[in-house]
């Protein structure tokens, strides 16, 4: 699989994630998700993680303490996507 392929994949995946918690009514997002995931359509839709601005925003409280398993798990997808536009695409 191309790098660029495998992004996008990686992509898909965390939108995908994003979309069921933030349809989950169970959970409280407090919009900062949908935020999220509008930044991260737009990121993927405009190919910026090609670009110098590759950094992804995510919402400041994800990944501190009370997280539910679902957001960790959310957190670690993008850890995993950052580090390896960092290493395939920026050179580490």
């Amino acid at each position: 699989m191309k790098t660029e392929d495998h992004i996008q994949q990686m992509l898909q995946s965390i939108i995908e994630n994003t979309q069921a918690i933030i349809n989950d009514n169970q959970k409280q997002s407090f919009g900062s998700l949908e935020y999220f995931l509008g930044h991260i359509l737009e990121y993927r839709d405009e190919k910026q993680y090609l670009t110098e601005d590759w950094y992804i925003r995510t919402p400041r409280w994800l990944g501190e303490y009370g997280n539910t398993p679902e957001e960790e798990e959310l957190l670690a997808d993008i850890y995993r996507l950052q580090a390896y536009i960092a290493e395939k695409l920026k050179g580490g």
